[in-house]
Parts: structure tokens; C-alpha cells; sequence
């Protein structure tokens, strides 16, 4: 079943809110709410109802687009954001943040270009999208994958728009309402279109002649006024055609597991100080622990509710509950969502949390976690779910249930815990979500270990977890400067670029807008015309540019043009925004998001930002060192590789590895029947491409693009390759039979990858399949040996009484933050715990280097 992404149009649900709810809202301090709250229900019941994998919530940035260059007088008409709604601007964005919910905005693009763009990208990885909006003009994204939920009363009735719905309702398919839009304009955005021609008229046209242009051809069939306004005003219909079309292919990444969502509870603090009971209330439901009204469970006979629970309404009596629970118990477990529960083998505690109202504020989670400070600082087991989250720092006695279930499954669907809890065929039980969770808790200890999966979680997960924690409080110091002044530079290079594009162009054009570009290049420069988007326009994309920049000197500037823009947007001006007031980013670590076993990161993502270009670089300068300190960074040499070689067996490349010879130039000798040292630098290139191609499952077509060959010249080369190196062929055919045999495949410390995929009736699919089976025992034991390499290196840290600190890790890299008199300490520390983690058939080796900056380490 096809995963499902939901995109929201930020401000069209927005204004819907605000003009739907004219009942005066506010917060405690006298904020208006009426539009966050409408916002928040509206949300709430879409991820109620239709229960996505992914979600997303686009957003204008600015008036000026690409439409407004085209007719100064679009949307000329429309009234100032009304004040009391700007103020909740902020507010909703906020919220969408704390729920872990992406905003998506681009400059010079509408939310509707967002959408557009994503959702065509779903249709092409095969995600089903789910467009909510109140804006008509979205129903011509409806598509096979492709689902519009339009808003049509205010914020509580919706209706469902697909192309089938579309041709019921108006006898067109979705992209003939663009057409029918040209002739009838929209008022609300003030795009004329022929004036007089209205929604009947124009379906009517466009239902005969199957386009504007079409229509416009045989204006001489039409009769009396109609014919003269077409006459007259078919230039301003064609115009608003285009204004109304949305954009499909615009240069936005497809980022789908950062659009993932999983646990939503980060906005309830907020929702409570907004005084907003009801959506905080909907919120934890979603997330699956008890609700504030629900009372605390009585006595009860059955093991799940053993022992007397009592109920806290007061700090005070909360802490006592503690004192006098936790004196004679043996474990404890302990759940903070929207309400406090705790458990132990004497009984349990349940404590409504709030601060939602003046007359009822509850406990804050905060306090109830203070309250159990003793209990997190004790020698009694503890059960917690994502203690990280809660700053808890767990110890080898304790039991974290989402790491648990990371370890047995990283592909399991949903990480929540009452998911969890359901997943593992148990009852959920609101009212007790701490005893459901000790319950789940003592069921995956048993699994761990009857699926050989303990040494994975109680080595490597567990105690990692307390280091990623030490890592994200310490976080990378930011040269805010030095960014400022990249940023600066970038701006004038960009200004630069346009003036130089107008001037070979001959006119001035949106250069991000892909339509008016492929006008500009392909109609009136007379370009060749590359491949057709779906929407019908000749393609911009950077793989056809690439192709004409040689010939054609405007094309590599407009390549430059948008390598400047991606830079400043996506990592000058979002890292500047991220900075915290101490001068730090503190990125957040995310465990169990990835199939393989690496941790990713977000808020902000320092593992994407670019390296193999100067001016990637250039944004590594800004990561700094404090004073009287430097940058200590280590990086595994060609691990993944290391680990082919030892997990193959393959008797050249373990040989090339115990000699210490170059890799890539063994293979180009090996693969081009050369001595070594006649090795050129293009074989070595081309044998490099091979190479790290090997570990993904590369396809003769791929590795003709990389190496700039034929497909039959690199299927060559790739045959060649397995004829040098059997035993990589052999481990490959190896591990796709023990994938359809076992259902799973294993890194070397029994990490599972399950391939359901094997089982596909469907070609690609099982074709990805195998390649998983090939390659995911390998990149999940380099992940494995960099993880226990952070944990070795963090202890031996600590162990050792060094001021020097762990800050970050990015793919096989480690970066330490160390006193310039630690530094030569720290060196030697970084060899002795990376190179030593795993004893391999080969030998694991790094490289070390040290600057005051992130660049001047590489």
C-alpha cells in the first residue's frame, strides 16, 4: 500500500479559520485564537481521518512572484492581512513546528507552486498526496495519485476532489479547468480573463473545443457579443491561462523523510498556555497517552492495574505520591505526555498536567518531572519512552521502549507508543499509559533476545542514546559574521548573475520561474528543446543546462544563478535563524528515522550541508571553535568499503586493504589489466564511480552517466569488475537468496533489514528489493561501528577527565571540540577508540585533521 503524504495551503486554511470562527477567541494575555484554533482542528481532523505518513504545510513568503513579473495587476485588489490575524501568524507556524509538521516556502512561488510541484513529484515516486486547501484553484492538481480536500463551508465540511469528481461535476479533466479559468479570469486574484465570459460559459467552450487556444481558433464559430469579447480580449485570456496555471516543476527538493511525522506532543505546552483545552485535548489523542478529563483507573484485580493508583492535583501531592510509591518499589516507570503517569511495582500515579486555564492550570510537565528527580537519579530500573526527549540520561539498568522497538524493526510504521503498544497485540489503556508501557517494555526484553537483537539495542542504541544527548546540549558554535558576510556575497553574485542573464537574454525574465524560462531559451533564443515536463513545457532542469552550457554561455549562468540562490536560502539564512542566543546550533539527533541504522539530523540539518564544491565549503568556514579551542576531526576512510571487503571475503580487495594500497587505483589495475603505477587518473575515476557504486547496486545506466561512457562500455566495465573481485559477486548473489530465504538480511552485528519487497509481483520493486538485500548490511555496519565508535569515544572522554567535548557526527565523521592543550591527547584517543571498535579482516583506519573551522579541517 502506498505511503501518503498530506500538504495543507498554509494561508488559504488559515483565512478560512479566521473568517469561519467570528466568536471571539483569546489566550490568557488577550491574543487573539479564533484562527488558531480553527487552523489546529482543521489539522487535527486531517491527521485523524486520513492518518498519513508524511505531512507538510506550504506558505506564501512574499507578494512578489513570478505571476505579479507577468500582470502587475494580479492580485492588485487584495486587502491587508487583517491585524488580528497577523498576530496568529506566528503562532500557527509555531505550532506546525512543535508537531514536527515541515513549512515549506519559496521565494518568488505561491503555497499553490509548493503543492503543485510536491504533489507531481508523488505521482513520480509513486506517494499518494492529499492536497488540503479552500482554493479552487488546486483542483488541477487533482491526478491518479493525486486527492484534493477542498474546505467548503468554513472549516467543517470538506469534499473530496479527484479527476472523477472533477469530469462529474464539470465534464473536464483537471488540467481543462486552467483553460476554463482563462476565460473566466478570478476576481479574488484579479486575473481578468474575457470579460462577460463566466464559470457556465466558459466549462461550456472548453468542453467543445478542449482548450483556450483550440477556442480562440474558432472564435469565427461563436456569434454576437461573445464573439466580439473573444475577439478583443483573447491575448488578456491566453495571459490569464497563465497566471492561473500552477507550477509543477519547480527546483524544490524531494525531501519526503524530512516530511515524516511521528510524535505531534511538542505542541501541547504551547496549546496549554493559549488556553486552547479542546485542540490540546484532540492533539494527545493522536498521541496516545490520557487525556486531561480522564480519571486516574481504580483499584483492579487484572495485572495491568495492579496496585492502587492515586491521583496528584498539586505538586505537592504529587511529590508525597513519589516519596511514598518509590520507597519500597524495585522499578518505575514514568510517562509524560499531555498528562503525568507513573508506575511501579507498589502501585501507581496519575497527575492531570495543564496550565491550559486560569482556573485549572494543572502541573506543567516540567514540574512533574522535577518531581521524580530522585527517582531519575536512583539506582532503580527505569521504564521511559524517548528519554532523550526528556533530557533523561538512561543507564545500562534502564529500558528505553522506543529504542527497543527501533532495534527489533527499523521499518515499524509509526514509533508512537500507543502504536507501539497496538503493534505488539496489546491493549491500550489511556487511563495507564505508564503501566501499558512497563508491559510493553517487559515484552520486547523477551523479543530482544529471542531474535539475537539485544547486543543491538543494549550496546549500541542504549547507551548512544546518552551521547547524542551530550551532543545536542553542546551543539557547534556559528562565526555569525563570516555568515552575514557569506550571505552578503552570495547576494551580490546573484544580482551579478541576473544582470549578466538579462543581458545575453535580451530581456528581463522570473529565472525561477521554468516556464518563462523555457519561453526565454528554447522559443525566443532558439535553444534546442530538451525533454517535456508533464505539464507540457520544454524542461529547465539542471541535467539538460548542463548539456547546452558548453555552447550556450547562458545556460552555466543560470546553473550559477541557482547554485548562489539554493545557498543562501537553504543554509545561510536557515542556520542564521537556527542559532541560538548562546551563539550555538543545536541540532537535534533522530535515531530510529533511517531503514539502515544511521542517525540523521534536523533543526538544523548539518549532515546535508555541501562538500564537494567551493562554495558548499565556503558555509563549513562559519562552524567554529570557541575560544583557546580547536576542531578535532576524525573520518573513516572508505568504511564501507572495508566492510565489503571483510563481509565478501574477496581475497584481491583484502589484499589491497592489508597493503594499504589505494583502493581505487588497485581496482582501475585490476579492472584495466594495467601495472599500478600505469594507472591514469581517469581509470582511477572511472574505478573510484565503480566503487562506491558497488554498495547501492549500481546499474550500467548510472554508471555511464558518472564516468561520461556508453551503457554497453560500462556494462563492460562492471562485468570486468566481478570477474577481478568474485567473492563481491558471490556475497551479493549471497545476500538476495538469504533475503527471499530469511525475509531479512543482517549486519555483522546482527542489525535486520526485513525485505518484503523480495515478495513484490511488481518488477521495480523487487528490484529495489535485492538491491536493499545487497547493501544493507553493509552501510548498516559502518553505522554500527561509527555508533560504538561515538559511545568509545564519548566514555573514553569522560573517563579520562578531558574538558574535551563530542559535538558532532556526520555520516563516518566525528568532529570533537577540544582545549588547544587537549588536542594532541584527543588525537590519539580518537585512533585508539575508532580504529580499534571492530576487529575486521581488514584494517578500519581514519583520518585526522584539526582547524579553528569546520573547512579548515577538510
Amino acid at each position: 500500500m502506498a505511503e501518503t503524504l498530506v500538504l495543507l495551503d498554509g494561508y488559504s486554511l488559515m483565512y478560512r479559520a479566521f473568517h469561519a470562527l467570528q466568536t471571539p477567541m483569546t489566550a490568557p494575555d488577550g491574543t487573539p485564537t479564533n484562527a488558531v484554533h480553527g487552523f489546529m482542528m482543521m489539522l487535527l481532523k486531517v491527521l485523524e481521518e486520513e492518518q498519513p505518513d508524511a505531512m507538510a504545510v506550504a506558505f506564501d513568503v512574499s507578494k512578489h512572484t513570478f505571476r505579479s513579473d507577468l500582470y502587475a495587476g494580479y492580485k492588485a485588489n487584495r486587502k491587508p492581512m487583517p491585524e488580528d490575524l497577523r498576530r496568529q501568524d506566528p503562532i500557527i507556524r509555531e505550532l506546525v513546528r512543535r508537531m514536527g509538521i515541515a513549512l515549506m516556502e519559496q521565494e518568488g512561488l505561491e503555497a499553490d507552486d509548493v503543492l503543485g510541484t510536491i504533489s507531481q513529484q508523488c505521482e513520480e515516486h509513486g506517494v499518494q498526496a492529499i492536497l488540503v486547501t479552500g482554493d479552487r484553484d488546486s483542483f488541477q492538481l487533482a491526478g491518479e495519485n493525486t486527492t484534493i480536500l477542498y474546505t467548503k463551508r468554513g472549516i467543517a465540511e470538506t469534499e473530496r476532489v479527484t479527476p472523477q469528481w472533477i469530469y462529474a461535476h464539470y465534464g473536464l479533466s483537471p488540467r481543462q479547468l486552467i483553460d476554463v479559468k482563462g476565460l473566466m479570469g478570478d476576481a479574488s486574484d484579479n486575473i481578468p480573463g474575457v470579460p462577460g465570459v463566466g464559470e457556465k460559459t466558459a466549462v461550456k467552450l472548453i468542453a467543445q473545443y478542449g482548450s483556450l487556444e483550440e477556442t480562440l481558433r474558432h472564435v469565427g464559430e461563436q456569434k454576437g457579443k461573445l464573439r466580439e469579447r473573444l475577439e478583443e480580449f483573447g491575448a488578456q485570456a491566453e495571459l490569464s491561462k497563465r497566471l492561473s496555471e500552477i507550477v509543477r516543476d519547480a527546483a524544490l527538493p524531494w525531501e519526503y523523510d524530512r516530511w515524516k511525522i511521528s510524535d505531534f506532543s511538542g505542541a501541547l505546552p504551547l496549546l496549554r498556555e493559549l488556553g486552547m483545552n479542546q485542540a490540546a485535548r484532540k492533539l494527545q489523542s493522536l498521541c496516545g497517552t490520557a487525556t486531561r478529563e480522564e480519571k486516574a483507573p481504580a483499584a483492579s484485580s487484572d495485572e495491568e492495574n495492579s496496585g492502587d493508583v492515586r491521583r496528584a492535583e498539586s505538586l505537592e501531592e504529587l511529590e508525597e505520591a513519589v516519596r511514598a510509591l518509590s520507597q519500597a518499589a524495585h522499578w518505575a516507570a514514568i510517562c509524560i505526555g499531555q498528562d503525568f503517569s507513573a508506575a511501579f511495582d507498589t502501585g501507581g500515579i496519575y497527575a492531570p498536567l495543564g496550565g491550559g486555564d486560569l482556573l485549572t492550570p494543572g502541573l506543567r510537565a516540567e514540574e512533574a518531572l522535577r518531581a521524580c528527580g530522585e527517582i531519575l537519579r536512583s539506582d532503580l530500573p527505569l521504564y521511559l519512552y524517548n528519554a532523550k526527549a526528556l533530557g533523561v540520561a538512561l543507564e545500562e539498568k534502564d529500558f528505553d521502549c522506543m529504542l527497543a522497538a527501533y532495534a527489533l524493526n527499523p521499518q515499524t510504521p509509526s514509533f508512537q507508543l500507543k502504536a507501539l503498544v497496538q503493534e505488539a497485540g496489546m491493549e491500550w489503556r489511556e487511563e495507564s499509559a505508564a503501566r501499558s508501557m512497563k508491559k510493553l517494555c517487559d515484552w520486547q526484553r523477551e523479543k530482544l533476545q529471542a531474535d539475537g537483537l539485544w547486543k543491538v539495542y543494549a550496546q549500541i542504541e542504549l547507551p548512544l542514546e546518552r551521547v547524542l544527548l551530550g551532543m545536542e546540549k553542546e551543539g557547534f558554535a556559528i562565526d555569525a559574521e563570516a555568515l552575514r558576510e557569506l550571505g552578503k556575497g552570495y547576494r551580490v553574485r546573484i544580482a551579478q548573475l541576473e544582470e549578466e542573464i538579462y543581458a545575453m537574454a535580451g530581456e528581463k525574465v522570473n529565472l525561477k520561474s521554468p516556464k518563462q524560462l523555457s519561453e526565454l531559451l528554447y522559443d525566443r533564443m532558439g535553444l534546442p528543446a530538451g525533454k517535456k515536463t508533464n505539464r507540457g513545457y520544454r524542461t529547465t532542469s539542471a541535467e539538460v543546462l548542463e548539456s547546452l552550457a558548453e555552447k550556450y554561455p547562458i545556460c552555466g549562468k543560470i546553473l550559477e544563478y541557482r547554485k548562489y540562490t539554493k545557498l543562501e536560502s537553504t543554509y545561510v539564512d536557515a542556520l542564521l535563524r537556527l542559532m541560538d542566543k548562546d551563539g550555538r546550533v543545536h541540532t537535534l539527533f533522530d535515531q530510529v528515522s533511517t531503514a539502515t541504522g544511521r542517525i540523521s539530523s534536523l533543526e538544523p540539518n548539518l549532515q546535508n550541508i555541501p562538500v564537494r564544491t567551493e562554495l558548499g565549503r565556503q558555509i563549513r568556514r562559519a562552524f567554529v571553535a570557541s575560544e583557546g579551542k580547536m576542531l578535532v576531526d576524525a573520518d573513516y576512510s572508505q568504511i564501507e568499503l572495508r566492510v565489503l571487503a571483510h563481509m565478501s571475503a574477496d581475497e584481491t580487495m583484502l589484499e589491497a586493504f592489508r597493503e594499504g594500497q589505494d583502493i581505487h587505483a588497485r581496482t582501475a589495475a585490476e579492472v584495466y589489466s594495467v601495472p599500478l603505477d600505469e594507472v591514469t587518473p581517469a581509470m582511477r575515476s572511472a574505478a573510484k564511480a565503480v566503487n562506491f557504486g558497488i554498495v547501492y547496486g549500481i546499474s550500467d545506466f548510472t554508471l555511464a552517466k558518472n564516468i561520461s561512457s556508453t551503457r554497453q562500455e560500462a556494462r563492460d566495465f562492471i562485468e570486468r569488475y566481478f570477474q577481478k573481485y568474485p567473492g563481491v559477486k558471490q556475497y551479493m548473489e549471497r545476500m538476495v537468496a538469504l533475503g527471499k530465504q530469511q525475509g531479512y538480511v543482517e549486519t555483522l552485528l546482527g542489525r535486520r533489514r526485513y525485505l518484503p519487497e523480495l515478495k513484490s509481483g511488481n518488477y521495480n520493486v523487487r528490484a529495489f528489493g535485492e538491491r536493499c538485500a545487497m547493501n544493507s548490511p553493509i552501510q548498516g555496519t559502518a553505522a554500527d561501528i561509527i555508533k560504538m565508535a561515538m559511545i568509545r569515544v564519548e566514555r573514553a572522554l569522560r573517563e579520562q577527565g578531558l574538558a574535551s567535548r563530542l559535538i558532532l557526527q556526520v555520516h563516518d565523521e566525528l568532529i570533537v571540540e577540544a582545549p588547544e592543550e587537549e588536542c594532541d591527547r584527543v588525537r590519539r584517543l580518537l585512533i585508539e577508540c575508532m580504529e580499534g571498535v571492530l576487529a575486521l579482516d581488514v584494517p578500519l583506519k581514519i583520518d585526522l585533521s584539526m582547524g579553528r573551522d569546520w573547512r579548515a579541517c577538510k
